[in-house]
Parts: C-alpha cells; structure tokens; sequence
C-alpha cells in the first residue's frame, strides 16, 4: 500500500511541475466552457434574417409585417413586391427566410375564404429551419385568430355564429435545400470538415518538434532556405490531406448517398485552398511550438471549438460579437460556408469567392509568421554554433 502512496505522489508531482500538462488539465476545460457558454448564451436563435414579400398592399398585410418583425425569432432587413425578388435574396443568402403575403389575403379574411402565407426557408441549416417553421406557424395562428375576433367583435357575433366569421388565414412553408429535414446529410458534411482539420492540423504539427525533440531541426534549420523547407512539409502533408479528403467525400456522396447539386470540381479546388490554409498554420505552430506535447496542446486548442464556431449548426449571428470574431478567424467556418454553398445550394464560383479568398489571405499570414519564427531560431542556432565552436577552439589552445 505504501508503494501505491509513493506511486500516486510521484504521478502527481510530474503533473503538477509539466506545466504544458498543468494547462491542458486545469486551464483548458474552464476555457471551453467559458466560450462555449459565451456560444450558447442567446439560448435560442433570434433576429433571422428575414425578407416579406407583400403581394396585397392592405393594412392587413401591413400588420402582419410589423408583427413578423416584432417577433424576436425574426429580423425584417427588407419588403418587396414580389416572390421573385425574395427568392433572390434568398437564393443570394442574404436573408435566411421570407414571408410571401398573398394577393387578395384582406378580400379572403372580410369573406371568410381560405387564403395561405408561405414561408420559405433556406433549410441548409437545420436549426434555422426549425426554429423558422414554429415560430412562424404560431404567428400566423395568432394574426389569423386576431383577425377573427375583430370581425366577431364589429358584428357582435359568438358561439356558433361566430363560426361564420373564421378568416381562414393558414400557414404553409416551403424548406428549401434540405426538403426532408436529412439529419445525416446535415451532420456528415459538417463532421467530415472536422474530422479532416484535426488530422491535417496533428499530421504537420508534429513534423517539426519531432525534428526538435530527435535533435535534428537545427541542422534542418541551418542548412536550408525557409521556403525549401515549407515546400517539402507542405506539399507533403498536402498529399496526405488531399487522400483523405477524397476518400472522405467518395464515401459521404457515393457510400451514404448524401445528395449534392454544385460543381465537384469547384469543390476540390476550395478543398485545396482549405488544406494549404491549415497545414499552413499547423507548419507556424510547429516552428513555434517546443516539443510534440506542447504543438498537440495548441492543435487541440484550435481545432476542438472550431466545429461549434463555424455556424454550421449554431448560427453566427446569434452568436456574441467576440465570439463571432473568433469564429471568423477560423478556416473551417469558411469551408464549412462554401461546403453548404457548393454541394447543399448547387452555386457556383461568385458565392464562394470571399472564402476562398480569406482561406488564401490565412495561408499567407501563417506563412509569413513561420518566416519570422524560422529566422528568429536559424539566428539563435547560428550563434549558439559560433558560441560553441568558439567554446572547442580555446579548449584545444
């Protein structure tokens, strides 16, 4: 029993005195909560982007659309005249659902006809689409059953009677891009994104404090050019990235049959951008980083959270402004943004120009951060060489 004691104290010493493992146990859970808090802390999604159409023009159609937009699941940025200019905006993403009003919806309450508002929603993200299609359905109820107990009331009808005067005013919505609200076609496309950062991100990571941790890097170091050496890492872990991201996507789209409706082509090539943007960070966090332990820490660090940041299933703009900022940092929250653009919204080039150009713009600030750190540390093993070889010389004197 003593032995155990002993084998406990000393375990626990050599945890408490790492101070890369300290971290990892006592500092990184209360971060990820914090943010994850932070995430979640609307409790629900609110102010959706949203665009009315408003075919009838009436009071009542204008009541209705202040309604929609005081209701805090909806943010009204815009009202047209027609389905087409909605569907547009929609299509363009800059909205995320739309009301399209009737013509003739005032003429069909006062008469008692029926008469539909349709809600149209862009369903590439299940979250928005449920949370649209309830809020929606109650509002319109409650318009319509507004409606008809003002007709009761101007004809001083109730009970049976008052049955004549229902308005007739229903609610029916249209999901677009994911009709069958498919869970797996969801989830797999986010998760695929996911899974392939975390690998790339641990593959290049490790490639250079392994040279650190075998004594190797600073010969590496002194004897090649900083691009000779981010060629040979890159284009390496580019190779191995690039293999499983097509096995990935052949098993989603060809094994689970997960329906697409983009270019593949186009596809591949943000794909690409988006492997040389996290290898290309993972390259900088392995010069910087001091041993494999602590360049898995920072992996993790980054690619843990960046699922929940990326606004594929929590949507970033009912995320808190800092939040959000992190989230834009991220590469993933622009793959994932051009995933669902390409394969769920079948767009093309001009919908995901601007990711692939900030997935560009990472890959460079990373680039130039490795530099720095490579200079920085070809500079220290100079001079420690000069030092030492200087050291050996007045030893033989």
């Amino acid at each position: 029993m003593n032995n155990v004691w002993q084998l406990m104290i000393e375990e626990w010493r050599s945890v408490w005195t790492n101070k890369t493992i300290r971290r990892i146990v006592f500092l990184v859970p209360v971060v990820y909560m914090t943010l994850f808090g932070f995430l979640y802390s609307e409790s629900r999604v609110m102010e959706i982007p949203t665009v009315i159409a408003d075919l009838d023009q009436t009071e009542l159609s204008r009541e209705m659309i202040r309604s929609i937009d005081h209701d805090q699941t909806f943010a009204v940025t815009k009202v047209v005249q027609t389905e087409e200019e909605a569907q547009l905006l929609l299509d363009q993403g800059e909205v995320l659902t739309s009301f399209i009003i009737p013509q003739g919806l005032t003429v069909n309450a006062k008469a008692g006809k029926p008469t539909e508002v349709l809600n149209i929603i862009d369903g590439s993200n299940l979250l928005i689409s449920n949370t649209s299609v309830r809020a929606a359905s109650s509002l319109v109820k409650t318009i319509s059953g507004g409606v008809t107990i003002k007709k009761l009331e101007a004809k001083g009808e109730w009970g049976d009677a008052g049955q004549n005067f229902a308005t007739g005013i229903d609610y029916r919505y249209r999901i677009l891009h994911n009709p069958t609200f498919n869970y797996l076609s969801f989830m797999l496309l986010g998760l695929a994104g996911t899974v392939m950062q975390q690998v790339a991100f641990l593959s290049v990571s490790l490639s250079v404090t392994r040279q650190k941790e075998t004594g190797s890097w600073n010969t590496s170091l002194t004897a090649n050019r900083f691009f000779a050496l981010a060629i040979s890492k890159i284009s390496i872990h580019m190779l191995l990235a690039m293999f499983n991201f097509a096995i990935c996507f052949v098993m989603m789209l060809k094994v689970f049959d997960i329906p697409y409706y983009g270019n593949l082509g186009l596809f591949v090539l943000v794909g690409i951008v988006f492997h040389l943007a996290v290898i290309s960070i993972g390259f900088a966090m392995s010069i910087l980083a001091g041993s494999m332990l602590q360049a898995t820490q920072w992996a993790m660090i980054v690619a843990v959270p960046s699922f929940m940041l990326s606004g594929w299933t929590w949507p970033i703009i009912s995320m808190p402004d800092w939040v959000a900022a992190l989230a834009n940092c991220l590469p993933l929250t622009y793959f994932l943004h051009a995933t669902r653009e390409i394969l769920s919204k079948g767009h093309g080039w001009e919908y995901v120009t601007h990711d692939v150009k900030i997935m560009l713009l990472m890959t460079l600030i990373s680039l130039f951060a490795g530099y720095v750190a490579y200079f920085w540390q070809k500079n220290r093993a100079v001079v420690k060489k000069s030092s030492t070889s200087e050291i050996e010389t007045v030893n033989i004197l």
